[in-house]
């Protein structure tokens, strides 16, 4: 009932589908964006606007950059699907792939013959490519259920041909004036009318040594595509529902481009709206890969397998001025362009700034920094700095709360941003009632991370997106839910905040209700990482259901075993496989990927899916000495989390003698990122995104024992959790000791301030 009853409130905003009265019209116009209309200038796109439904579209192709012939591709394929790239001259032959280099787009010959040229040579490059294309897939579709189609210039031929190139579509070549456009679509009885309008092409970036090489400037080429637009829309029955569809980029960078719809008569629900399709759940973005199941369904044939977008519909309680609609889309598109160049240099100031500190709290825990009279000094410093740090991950989301990319200077904006929500979430953490509790700041800080990403998965990923530790709509990975850098926040942040939920409880003697709170947190982030229509992470669950499920066992107090732990593998495949059927089990346009992976086993393709991720986390590890020093570094970590007295990490094992449930807390979070790290693609960053919150907030807690208790307090009498002798508190499956009620006898009960800790 709680899925059921969360699936419901994670839905996606409700959508109205069009009633076709007549032929449906898709409109190809690649490299227009939104930020090239205007009233004046482009007054039929501008009409979309104001009579339609508009949305931005993401073009993403096999390649960084999409040429107007992958787009079309796409089209006939429903997949990201890109022909054979040219080589640039001044490139190597032997990098043909090199995604930097200029997209040499090629022009989209006319079919002859009846047959699509280079048709085999698009299929021989799309089964080379990982996205499983199969071309031909809408011609065949239409062919299938008799429904007549006509394609108005080589572009449309290539959307409509079938698997084998050929064309059951009436063919007219792209007309040579705007009249002609007009006279096609007034002479068009067919069902189904793809028209190529001509793409617009970045002068700069096709030729950035001589921007005016003989091409038309790009306000020039745009005020063309509206033109023929124009002649379009004024030559079609009135009964005609119509896309217009920008289907690839303009040149060397990536962008959210235009999409509109128009449909039927004055009470269209393509009328003053905006765009939305499952696959994106976000207002206003929808992809190309959408594009073909929404012309199936308006033309009310059956979607075939292998789709792996959703029909476009329009979202009810849009803004209903086109202004506003307009700038919501200009938003969108500046917010998704501003954040791309910026991630890069986040990630390594981030890596880098987070080596600093690490440096600086080994040689201020060791070297004794300040000397006996400035020695609290230096240590609080570090323990602030730590928890700001660990603040950073949490801010870069809050800080879409404020409009950054419309500052002008996107980069000192977004870091004003994140540098200011990151000195409130520490604040909180630093000066909240938990401030002198062993854990308080670092459950504050893990709780505020999990707590910001969960609601923002509930209200529909807005802050996610396009932030710097995000999703990214130019990228077209994914629109909502939990990508791996994001499951690796959240399930750490859970993780940590039951952990120091847990050892408040201990400490207070309360063991069933340190055994509860694991559970509840776990329960919590198991549903919002892995519901379909929340996280929909299919590699969260694996990891986060055994990694605290092991927690709540060494928290009561339970030593495990063998057994258990193959108890514990069986329940989480069994929690996986029933969030996978019940996505599968929704109609197959509203199935997250969750839901498809249950198809493709069906279909016996699961291996391929397996064989892919495997083949993706091989290539990150081993195509950088940076990214193969990751496990051996999240090993080393792992050894001195479990034994820090070996490794010269006294105040780490002061802080386990203080806190009973954290040596469990650190076991459990091991096993979940190793986890993590095995069975997602791009796993590698799962324990490096995970330690720039974790790592941080260790050392600010383990600095936090130095304060207390000096460098040189007797690791055995800090605490009353001390295990008995033999060690066992050392193994990194032990269970921890109980911890004696305020007022009874034990090690630590003459020592007042360590109950009022």
């Amino acid at each position: 009932m709680l899925l059921a009853l969360l699936g419901i409130l994670a839905s996606p905003p409700a959508a109205a589908r069009a009633d076709v009265a007549g032929p449906v019209v898709l409109v190809g116009v690649p490299g227009v964006r939104w930020s090239d209309v205007s009233a004046d200038a482009t007054p039929a796109l501008w009409s979309l606007l104001q009579n339609g439904a508009a949305g931005t579209l993401a073009t993403r192709s096999v390649n960084r950059q999409a040429c107007p012939v992958d787009g079309w591709l796409a089209v006939s394929a429903g997949r990201r699907a890109a022909a054979a790239r040219s080589v640039p001259d001044d490139q190597s032959p032997d990098d043909p792939a090199d995604d930097d280099a200029a997209p040499l787009c090629s022009p989209i010959p006319a079919p002859s013959d009846g047959a699509v040229p280079g048709w085999a040579g698009y299929v021989e490059t799309a089964a080379g490519d990982v996205y499983d294309a199969r071309l031909g897939l809408l011609g065949d579709a239409l062919a299938g259920a008799g429904v007549s189609a006509t394609a108005l210039g080589p572009g449309a031929a290539v959307a409509l041909a079938r698997t084998d190139g050929s064309l059951d579509a009436a063919y007219r070549p792209a007309p040579s004036t705007v009249g002609g456009y007009r006279t096609a679509a007034e002479g068009a009885t067919t069902d189904l009318l793809v028209v190529d309008a001509g793409a617009v092409r970045d002068p700069v970036d096709l030729s950035p040594a001589d921007p005016d090489s003989g091409r038309d400037s790009r306000a020039a080429q745009v005020a063309a595509v509206d033109t023929r637009v124009a002649a379009l829309l004024d030559g079609l029955p009135a009964g005609a529902t119509v896309l217009v569809a920008a289907i690839a980029d303009s040149g060397l960078a990536a962008h959210l481009q235009l999409v509109a719809a128009t449909g039927p008569g004055p009470q269209s629900p393509y009328a003053d709206a905006l765009l939305v399709s499952r696959s994106t759940r976000q207002p206003g973005i929808v992809q190309t890969t959408d594009l073909t199941p929404t012309l199936l369904d308006l033309l009310s044939v059956p979607a075939p397998g292998g789709l792996v977008g959703a029909p476009v519909t329009a979202l009810s309680g849009s803004p209903a001025d086109a202004g506003e609609r307009l700038r919501q889309l200009l938003d969108l598109a500046a917010a998704a362009q501003a954040v791309q160049p910026l991630v890069p240099w986040f990630f390594n100031g981030l890596v880098a700034a987070q080596l600093v500190l690490y440096g600086a709290a080994a040689l201020a825990l060791r070297n004794g920094w300040g000397g006996p009279r400035h020695r609290g000094t230096v240590l609080a410093v570090v323990r602030r700095v730590a928890v700001l740090f660990a603040a950073v991950p949490v801010a870069t989301f809050l800080a879409n709360l404020l409009p950054w990319w419309r500052a002008g200077s996107d980069f000192a904006a977004v870091v004003g941003a994140v540098t200011l929500f990151a000195v409130a979430v520490s604040a909180v953490a630093l000066l909240g009632p938990w401030r002198d509790r062993p854990l308080g700041p670092l459950g504050a800080v893990a709780g505020i991370t999990a707590g910001v990403l969960a609601a923002d998965v509930l209200a529909g990923s807005r802050l996610i997106t396009s932030s710097l530790m995000g999703l990214q709509p130019v990228v077209a990975g994914r629109f909502y839910g939990l990508g791996n850098v994001q499951y690796a926040l959240f399930a750490t942040g859970s993780l940590l905040l039951a952990t120091a939920l847990a050892d408040a409880a201990l400490r207070a003697g309360r063991r069933r209700l340190a055994v509860a709170v694991v559970v509840v947190v776990g329960l919590v982030e198991v549903v919002v990482n892995g519901h379909p229509a929340l996280g929909a992470d299919f590699g969260g669950p694996p990891s986060t259901v055994p990694a605290f499920t092991l927690l709540a066992l060494l928290v009561a107090g339970v030593r495990v075993t063998w057994a258990k732990a193959t108890a514990i593998a069986a329940g989480t495949l069994a929690v996986v496989a029933g969030l996978s059927v019940l996505d599968w089990l929704r109609p197959p346009d509203e199935r997250t990927h969750l839901g498809r992976f249950v198809a493709t086993v069906l279909d016996g393709g699961a291996w391929q899916v397996v064989e892919r991720k495997l083949a993706q986390n091989l290539d990150i590890l081993f195509t950088s000495v940076l990214s193969a020093l990751v496990p051996v570094a999240a090993l080393f970590v792992a050894l001195v989390l479990m034994r820090p007295g070996s490794w010269g990490a006294s105040a780490l094992a002061q802080l386990y003698q203080r806190s009973p449930a954290l040596r469990p807390g650190l076991v459990s979070l091991i096993v979940m990122l190793a986890i993590g790290f095995a069975v997602n693609d791009s796993g590698t960053a799962v324990p490096a995104v995970a330690a720039t919150l974790a790592i941080p907030l260790l050392i600010a807690a383990s600095v936090r024992v130095l304060e207390r208790d000096g460098p040189g307090a007797a690791v055995g009498a800090v605490s009353p959790a001390t295990p008995g002798p033999g060690g066992r508190g050392d193994a990194p499956g032990a269970a921890p000791a109980p911890a004696p009620r305020p007022g009874a006898g034990g090690p630590g009960a003459a020592d007042p301030a360590s109950r009022s800790r």
